[in-house]
């Protein structure tokens, strides 16, 4: 029988820290990559919730005795191919992630996170609401496609422009990715705007970066600075040699409104971007599949804290 079921893919190196995690504690756990469910016999019995896996000479039993599930994988595909699918490689992109979302019927063992909670909170408006809601100061906002909406007005000429969701696009053999640009709205607005809708937020400057992981009750926070100091728009623009993670102490009310953010968003996980400026701590945004490899080490053990979250 499986105590712990995780399912990630081949490449996802923090799962291999959280699997060692495990393999020390003596856990019974079972992980799935989604590269190898091909080679894989499975049988799911969704009245039962009973799951028999063969692979190989190998045969394991998921069944309602689970305790756990780690959850990585996307909830939909955002990205598109270089060539055309074939009929089956299309087959295989929708039926796969369909069966594993299936595995919902596991609804008595904790999942990390359970993949309906996930897609709701990668909604921005969705989380902003929610934030707002709980307190936090959020940036100004409004989302919309239309360049005669009135932004100088309610945020001002210079803005923050995101998109809505995660854009990764390709073109031929380029590969494009969008990141928050800070523009005039006087720029913006045109005909071209109609196409899709992006967000406009206020400028948050100056401004220091924090990543705040929240794990149940538990939150590690870093600050995010560039040669020393603060960084001016968004961070990812910044090469990796550049950026430092120091520690940074969070206010205990702010702390606790990241944990309930979490709780209620129905989460276990979230990756929790704020910016500090003067006095307020501005929420940006939560990432229910926030990647946390890069800041696990002693001083923030995240891998074991996950193992020992699958455990309970």
């Amino acid at each position: 029988m499986v105590d712990v079921l995780i399912l990630a893919s081949i490449h996802d190196f923090p799962t291999d820290r959280v699997c060692v995690g495990l393999e020390k504690a003596g856990a019974s756990y079972l992980r799935l990559n989604s590269e190898s469910l091909g080679a894989a016999r499975l049988r799911l019995n969704p009245q039962e919730a009973r799951l028999e896996i063969g692979l190989g000479d190998h045969t394991w039993v998921v069944d309602s005795s689970l305790k756990s599930v780690w959850w990585r994988q996307p909830t939909f595909l955002r990205n598109t191919p270089h060539e055309p699918l074939s009929l089956e490689e299309q087959l295989s992109r929708s039926q796969w992630p369909a069966f594993l979302r299936g595995l919902m019927v596991f609804d008595d063992a904790r999942w990390i996170n359970h993949p309906a909670m996930t897609y709701r909170a990668e909604s921005k408006p969705w989380q902003l609401h929610i934030a707002a809601k709980l307190g936090f100061d959020i940036p100004k906002t409004i989302i919309t496609n239309d360049p005669v909406a009135p932004i100088e007005e309610t945020i001002g000429n210079r803005v923050a422009v995101k998109s809505v969701d995660t854009v990764l696009l390709r073109e031929g053999d380029h590969q494009f990715f969008a990141y928050t640009q800070l523009l005039d709205w006087s720029d913006i607005a045109t005909s071209d705007l109609c196409a899709a809708p992006v967000v406009i937020q206020e400028v948050i400057s100056p401004k220091l970066d924090l990543r705040v992981t929240v794990l149940g009750e538990q939150a590690w926070t870093v600050a995010v600075t560039a040669d020393g100091g603060a960084i001016e728009g968004d961070w990812r623009l910044k090469k990796k040699g550049q950026l430092a993670y120091p520690t940074f102490e969070l206010p205990l009310d702010v702390e606790q409104r990241c944990i309930a953010l979490v709780r209620t968003l129905g989460l276990v996980y979230g990756s929790i971007d704020l910016a500090v400026s003067e006095d307020r701590f501005i929420f940006i945004e939560i990432n229910p599949t926030g990647e946390w490899g890069w800041l696990d080490n002693p001083e923030r053990p995240l891998a074991t804290a996950i193992a020992a979250a699958l455990q309970k």
